[in-house]
């Protein structure tokens, strides 16, 4: 009893530390003074809100997220699923030595450093793909699709190859077999795949900041430039952004999450 009732103390404590600093952001979103603290003035207003919603780069961010994250998505699902359909059904010269080098570029994705950076902005530039809101989508999935392909084969693994041996023998090719037999079973492992490659590039800055200008900026680097002079920031303003901000990535998960649950179970 006493340990259930010390779990009990310790889960509130962990909730409560958790979800305080999203309290204070929703408490300042709302407040008509552009800071919050406890025990100070309070004046509670939609105003900040009501600001960023008219603000022109607001909407124009939001639109160029949209089109990177969703593009992001496809790309990934597009290029992840045929291979790791053919990891997990086919035994091919290479392909164990293949599959651990996807394992260690997951490892090694996002760690670019420097050089890289410099080497990926001159390849970019070269191309003349900057200031190019699908280009950046392109640099996202490169990045994400060794882990996804790893992860989708993992729930491939899982399937009973009856249905497909089935399709087979009635003539169906291996697009036929992927599109009518595979997918189908296959949405919770996409829900996750999509919902982990829309979050990837909707919170994704660095590479943003570095390639994206003008009225290509993503909605990330409009709210970060409310904080150009963070000695006049109006953090009420810059607060409502945030929370909008989430509102997207949210809603997907909520559509989704019903395949999100199953697909995790067996993934992970």
């Amino acid at each position: 009893m006493k340990a259930s009732a010390a779990q009990t103390l310790a889960a509130a404590v962990a909730t409560l530390l958790l979800f305080y600093p999203v309290l204070q952001i929703i408490l300042l979103s709302v407040n008509k003074l552009p800071y919050f603290r406890l025990g100070g003035d309070f004046v509670p207003t939609l105003d900040s809100f009501q600001w960023v919603l008219q603000q022109p780069e607001f909407w124009r961010g939001l639109a160029n997220s949209l089109v990177v994250s969703l593009s992001t998505v496809a790309m990934v699902i597009a290029l992840a699923l045929p291979g790791a359909y053919a990891f997990s059904r086919y035994r091919f010269r290479g392909r164990d030595p293949l599959l651990s080098f996807y394992v260690v570029f997951t490892q090694m994705a996002g760690g670019l450093g420097i050089a890289g950076l410099i080497a990926l902005f001159a390849i970019v530039s070269a191309l003349g793909l900057r200031n190019n809101l699908l280009a950046l989508a392109a640099i996202y999935a490169a990045g994400a699709v060794p882990y996804h392909t790893w992860l989708l084969k993992t729930y491939i693994d899982t399937i009973p190859r009856s249905a497909e041996e089935a399709a087979l023998i009635d003539g169906a090719g291996v697009g036929t077999l992927l599109a009518r037999v595979v997918l189908p079973l296959m949405a919770p492992a996409l829900a996750v795949s999509a919902i982990l490659s829309f979050i990837g590039a909707w919170g994704e800055l660095i590479l943003a900041n570095l390639f994206l200008s003008g009225e290509n900026r993503t909605l990330i680097l409009w709210i970060y430039s409310l904080m150009s002079n963070v000695y006049s920031v109006q953090w009420n303003r810059f607060a409502a952004a945030a929370l909008l901000y989430a509102v997207p990535p949210v809603a997907l998960y909520v559509v989704l999450q019903r395949f999100i649950k199953r697909g995790l179970a067996f993934v992970y």
